[in-house]
């Protein structure tokens, strides 16, 4: 038998679990919309469009 957890080990797992489904499920939508994108828009614009995102991203405070 295994011995019982604790509610905080519980707690920090399920925590954990929660991010990990976010992280997955947010990958997810991000590759539909650029699918989605790609059908209407060229490579290029894309790429362009991302990258910008991306700056963005990476000047948040």
């Amino acid at each position: 038998m295994q011995p019982k957890r604790s509610v905080k080990d519980i707690d920090q797992l399920a925590a954990e679990e929660t991010a990990a489904y976010l992280r997955r499920a947010s990958i997810t939508y991000l590759e539909c919309c650029v699918s989605l994108m790609m059908t209407h828009m060229g490579r290029d614009e894309i790429a362009a469009i991302l990258e910008q995102e991306a700056d963005m991203l990476r000047k948040l405070d």
